[in-house]
């Protein structure tokens, strides 16, 4: 073997056996107990979200939450009392349900204890909804629907409604529905029943209908509370008021007033102020109302509430001799209502109306034809045998006026007392 052979084999002896050697046995080698994980000693965290169900079963509530991690069991608490403990799922059936709101709560816990906190949700169970109270249906009100309306029902989740025996929604969800796919203009039956995941309601029922007519169901509606105090409604197109024959107005008012009311806040008050006049001519107040249209071939209503110490008469005429008032120029045949004829001295009466020193409704349904005796107050269209007409061609836009006359000193205690008005209204008949 030669010197290099030698050299090389004994360099691998040394370091075999230097391998062999005891200071490098496993063991002995410092640690660092900071890198060491401590043991946790800490309750776990509440789950972060919970769901029950809400009147989606009629048997049970379901509760799921999200899971937490070092958890190894959950505990269930309803309305404040356990529930059940130590379930390890992340969902739990309460077969046991109340059909009234109820608060599930869930904890967390492991071997340390339970979460300080719960997380919470509120469920209960269905039940078979009771039918629906205050069912109610418009009746004309527009021109093209029937709006329905409801109160709401506990447990329903939708409503199915009817007209006739028709179905026109499954569906309905609140307390309101508007037909408006071919609503019925003449009165027509609705029903509707509540509906939950247990079953169906028993049926409640009204009857509606919508009116095409609607433009010309009230030509005139009025009750006087849009306006402010002290508005001079004679500024209006609508009204206007003679006084003391002056179609200037004359003096005196016919104003809005709070001073006495029966369907609102306010009423119309026209009055006669000069006094002194009265002494020496008649006087007047004539509160007419025009620019408004009626519909040929139909029948209307006017009906107010009037307040007024003293007679008064009402006419309702065509203006035949364009005066812009209800005059003898216009013609017994132009008048909508029974007219009288004074032959003394031609002049027309209309409607005598007696003294209503408390509110009374006056109602007359228009046009009609009949005998009227002068000076019967407030005539009975029955028993007078008026017989109903219809607008003709011609008679869309009449007059309407409201007089009381004064005559010569003849003024109440030398005072003139208004008239008051209030919910006045010219209705198409249905």
């Amino acid at each position: 073997m030669n010197n290099k052979n030698i050299f090389l084999f004994l360099l691998t002896m040394t370091m075999v056996f230097a391998a062999c050697d005891d200071q490098y046995t496993v063991g002995e080698f410092d640690v660092d107990e900071s890198l060491v994980p401590a043991y946790r000693t800490d309750e776990p965290m509440a789950p972060s979200s919970m769901m029950a169900s809400y009147d989606s079963y009629c048997d049970k509530v379901e509760l799921s939450w999200m899971p937490t991690v070092r958890t190894t069991a959950y505990d269930v608490y309803k309305d404040g009392q356990v529930l059940v403990q130590g379930v390890t799922d992340t969902f739990y059936v309460d077969t046991e349900a109340n059909s009234v709101d109820t608060e599930y709560l869930v904890y967390s816990k492991n071997a340390n204890g339970a979460s300080e906190t719960a997380v919470s949700s509120v469920g209960r169970k269905a039940l078979v909804p009771v039918r629906p109270e205050n069912f109610e249906a418009t009746n004309g009100e527009y021109e093209s629907k029937v709006d329905l309306t409801w109160d709401a029902v506990d447990f329903a989740q939708y409503y199915i409604i009817k007209r006739g025996d028709v179905v026109i929604t499954e569906s309905a969800i609140g307390t309101s529905f508007s037909d408006n796919v071919d609503a019925p203009t003449e009165p027509t039956e609705y029903t509707i029943r509540a509906v939950s995941v247990c079953g169906e309601s028993g049926e409640s029922s009204t009857t509606g209908y919508c009116d095409p007519l609607i433009a010309f169901r009230f030509p005139v509606n009025e009750n006087f509370d849009g306006y402010d105090l002290g508005f001079n409604l004679s500024s209006m197109d609508l009204f206007r008021h003679m006084i003391q024959y002056d179609p200037t107005g004359g003096p005196g008012t016919f104003t809005v007033t709070d001073e006495t009311s029966v369907s609102g806040s306010k009423s119309a008050k026209v009055v006669y102020n000069d006094v002194n006049a009265n002494t020496s001519a008649a006087g007047s107040i004539q509160l007419i109302f025009s620019n408004f249209s009626l519909l040929e071939g139909e029948r209307y209503r006017i009906s107010y509430k009037m307040k007024c110490t003293i007679p008064t008469s009402m006419h309702i005429a065509i203006d035949g001799d364009e005066s812009g008032n209800p005059s003898k120029g216009d013609g017994v045949d132009n008048y909508l209502l029974p007219t009288a004829v004074n032959t003394k001295n031609g002049n027309l009466f209309g409607i005598q109306m007696a003294a209503k020193p408390e509110w009374t409704e006056v109602s007359y349904e228009f046009p009609a034809t009949g005998d009227l005796v002068q000076n019967n107050l407030d005539p009975d269209a029955t028993a007078l045998g008026w017989a109903p007409a219809t607008i003709q061609a011609g008679q869309e836009t009449p007059l309407i006026s409201i007089t009381y006359w004064v005559g010569k000193n003849k003024a109440p205690n030398l005072q003139n007392p208004p008239i008051y008005l209030d919910d006045l209204k010219i209705e198409l008949i249905k």
